[in-house]
């Protein structure tokens, strides 16, 4: 799943844009809202989302203005353009400092579903192409990848976490993040989780008064019987057997 930000100054703008299409299935989910360029710029340096879907025109640093700062910090990021103006001089502007395409409001579900498949599979090319390198890059580089995702990992242990997932938020595909971890560490990844998990639980079985249901839940077992059997395996234990012990 690859990431958008969403930018107009208009705030009925992108309520319509959100709403407009289903997103995940076309492969995109929308990471964050701004109404100027300033704003944009700061969520851009911290979330890095593949994809900007901006206004051309707003007050203080418009989108041509961002889109430049972007190609002078030489950011990968596809940006594609909607504007309420037709006047093509900044449709020209901006497909020479490199985006993706340009919109005119009010868009149209087709047209954007259109460009977000074209969009994706430059993406995907550059996604493997990442992987490609990577694996030309040697045990270092692999190797900070590889921490990354465990403090991923530790970070989110008690979500949904799936190698999906994991794919999605590093923009790799799964057969190959699950190689890496396995290359670099011996394990898998599910038994990574597993043991984030697993200790998560004997500190908060030792250290809390919630219920041994109430700890799966919070440690990404909402199966009480399912936690009790991993835990036992992990452990040779149960959770019970194990409070009884304290």
């Amino acid at each position: 799943m690859y990431r958008v930000l969403l930018v107009d100054d208009e705030h009925w703008a992108l309520l319509a844009l959100r709403s407009l299409i289903d997103w995940e299935s076309c492969g995109f989910t929308i990471i964050g809202e701004e109404e100027n360029g300033e704003r944009a710029l700061l969520t851009l340096e911290q979330e890095q989302p593949e994809l900007v879907i901006s206004d051309i025109r707003m007050p203080g640093m418009d989108g041509l203005a961002l889109l430049r700062l972007l190609r002078e910090k030489k950011a990968e990021t596809e940006v594609l353009f909607v504007s309420g103006y037709t006047d093509f001089e900044y449709a020209r502007e901006a497909l020479r400092y490199g985006c993706c395409g340009y919109l005119v409001k009010p868009v149209e579900e087709k047209e954007l579903t259109e460009y977000l498949s074209k969009i994706r599979t430059v993406l995907n090319r550059k996604r493997e192409q990442r992987e490609k390198e990577g694996e030309k890059e040697g045990f270092q580089s692999e190797n900070v990848l590889v921490r990354r995702m465990m403090q991923y990992l530790r970070d989110h242990y008690a979500e949904g976490i799936t190698l999906q997932v994991l794919a999605g938020e590093f923009g790799m595909s799964e057969n190959y993040i699950s190689s890496l971890i396995k290359k670099e560490t011996g394990r898998r990844f599910s038994e990574h989780l597993t043991e984030i998990r697993i200790r998560r639980a004997q500190e908060l079985l030792r250290s809390s008064n919630d219920s041994i249901e109430q700890i799966a839940g919070k440690v990404g077992y909402p199966d009480y019987f399912y936690f009790t059997k991993v835990y036992k395996k992990v452990t040779g234990l149960s959770p019970a057997a194990l409070r009884k012990q304290l």
